[in-house]
């Protein structure tokens, strides 16, 4: 995983996973005193303002406007408490949005394919580069029923339910992935789809074509 601005000076990984400047951050255990100042239920516990507080400050490292962010790969344990909890943080980083403004869609890939325990964040992160290469928002699978506590109804976000294209009209698809631990552990990350590349160009009058068959 490489930030742009190497990514485009190294070639070849840019298209695969296209990790934007300054669009990380951690509040690990350097800042775990901080995070458990705040409210929190307990030390296994998330916390909304940890949470919220992550998004925002990753929003303001990226300077993106939190109203492009179309999709973000929730860390979506499944469980009652800590989905609610997520939601009600997102909603407060990402805040709210125009009435006729389409939705910002969420998933999650432990849906299908469980908690990957310590591989859970980057597996979400490859899980979104990958949309973004493709243009296309993949759905969670499993997922029936909403838990009513999310209350989706009341604020921007969607459950992406079915294989659906990922609109790149309105400027660059950008996403935020989220990976929570215990204590404070948390971290978001905010990706941008790669720019269009152009063609590198003749570099020599003749093409050596290489041919192969059984």
């Amino acid at each position: 995983v490489k930030r742009k601005v190497q990514a485009i000076k190294d070639g070849g990984l840019l298209e695969y996973y296209p990790l934007e400047d300054n669009r990380f951050e951690l509040g690990g255990f350097g800042h775990l005193k901080a995070w458990l100042e705040r409210a929190k239920v307990g030390f296994t516990a998330p916390s909304v303002s940890g949470q919220s507080a992550i998004i925002t400050q990753a929003l303001a490292n990226a300077d993106v406007a939190p109203e492009t962010i179309a999709y973000v790969e929730a860390h979506g344990t499944g469980t009652e408490l800590g989905d609610p909890i997520e939601i009600t943080a997102l909603a407060e980083a990402l805040g709210p949005r125009p009435a006729d403004a389409p939705p910002c869609w969420i998933g999650s890939a432990k849906s299908n394919l469980g908690h990957l325990d310590t591989a859970a964040g980057v597996i979400g992160l490859i899980k979104t580069a990958l949309m973004l290469r493709h243009g296309r928002l993949v759905p969670s699978l499993n997922f029936e029923t909403a838990n009513p506590k999310l209350a989706l109804e009341a604020g921007p976000f969607a459950i992406t339910t079915t294989l659906r294209p990922w609109p790149g009209d309105a400027g660059p698809r950008r996403a935020g992935v989220s990976s929570f631990g215990i204590g404070g552990t948390n971290a978001h990350a905010i990706l941008e789809e790669a720019p269009p590349r152009s063609a590198s160009g003749v570099t020599r009058a003749r093409q050596l074509l290489i041919w192969s068959a059984r």
